[in-house]
């Protein structure tokens, strides 16, 4: 019997908020692997993302095309569509060596063959003068579809692109639960955060900050492991990409609710509306989609690189 989307989401919140997170993401485990498992919840996650208004606007920012399932103040969970590199290789890394800061991560794989990554281990050390840093490798591992994966707080890691499309399922939490990280949460105060962290900040002396990505990405440099003070984001690619990989992931992943798209389809623009009507009337023709690798996200300096690299430097530390 299929339990539906809100089924999930209702329990995996409850768990949450009555446990503290790490024991929270230890007893969501199987339940976050029974989801996986679940191939109608990746279409109902799928459904409800492309008919809200205004998503087809968007422009593919990433080589990952990540569609929320849930982000409430206790958890967040991102289905993310990790699309291969043209030439399938799979030793270049996806994005630099990084960390989460304080969030914790399980992951569970829900689709295709999955990628492989490295976790590093934690205590690295940066020289703050160089930013040359210290770093050992902890695990080397494949994520072949239904593994389950947990990465702590502080732990920098590393994927490398995937043979073919796969899907994970990203369940994000903070490490302990707190006001500011609700603040941090809620939409509506993140666009009042100034006024707010004033006011907090007086009437009750919390610290509260912005979220800040300092020294939280790695890249291999010669012979040197180097940390970066601020994260390096891939160049914002085109709105036509997104939309047509997208479309590509709906025929991949057997969705088939197109009559249902037209009608959404028609309150977009006419380029839009047109491309997506075209891609339609293809996938219903039977005519198999290719994926297409947006050009301004290939070969970025201190994102892209090899695993062959990453280990040269790690081994001659």
């Amino acid at each position: 019997m299929n339990k539906g989307l809100d089924y999930y989401i209702n329990t995996l919140t409850h768990i949450f908020k009555k446990n503290q997170p790490r024991i929270a993401h230890t007893l969501s485990k199987d339940l976050l692997l029974e989801m996986a498992k679940d191939k109608t919840i990746l279409l109902e996650i799928i459904d409800r993302n492309i008919k809200k208004n205004g998503f087809f606007l968007q422009e593919r920012i990433n080589p990952v095309i990540a569609i929320t399932a849930v982000d409430n103040p206790f958890i967040t969970l991102i289905a993310h569509f990790w699309m291969p590199l043209p030439d399938r290789v799979t030793n270049i890394t996806h994005q630099s060596i990084h960390h989460h800061g304080r969030l914790l991560l399980t992951s569970a794989a829900s689709y295709g063959p999955g990628y492989e990554s490295i976790i590093f281990k934690q205590g690295f050390t940066i020289d703050p003068q160089t930013g040359f840093t210290t770093i050992e490798i902890d695990k080397e591992y494949k994520n072949p579809l239904y593994n389950i994966e947990y990465i702590e707080a502080n732990t920098p890691h590393v994927v490398f692109y995937p043979k073919e499309l796969s899907v994970t399922y990203a369940l994000w939490t903070y490490d302990k639960r707190s006001i500011a990280d609700r603040i941090r949460r809620n939409s509506f105060l993140q666009k009042n955060k100034a006024i707010l962290l004033r006011f907090f900040n007086y009437v009750k002396g919390l610290n509260i900050q912005t979220d800040v990505f300092e020294y939280f990405d790695f890249f291999p440099s010669n012979s040197k492991m180097i940390a970066m003070k601020d994260r390096i984001l891939y160049p914002v690619g085109s709105n036509e990409n997104h939309i047509h990989n997208v479309f590509y992931i709906l025929q991949q992943v057997g969705y088939t609710d197109y009559e249902g798209l037209k009608k959404i389809l028609t309150g977009y623009p006419d380029k839009i509306k047109q491309q997506g009507l075209n891609l339609i009337s293809k996938i219903e023709s039977e005519e198999q989609l290719a994926d297409i690798f947006d050009p301004a996200h290939l070969n970025i300096e201190k994102i892209n690189f090899s695993r062959e690299e990453i280990k040269r430097v790690v081994s001659g530390q």
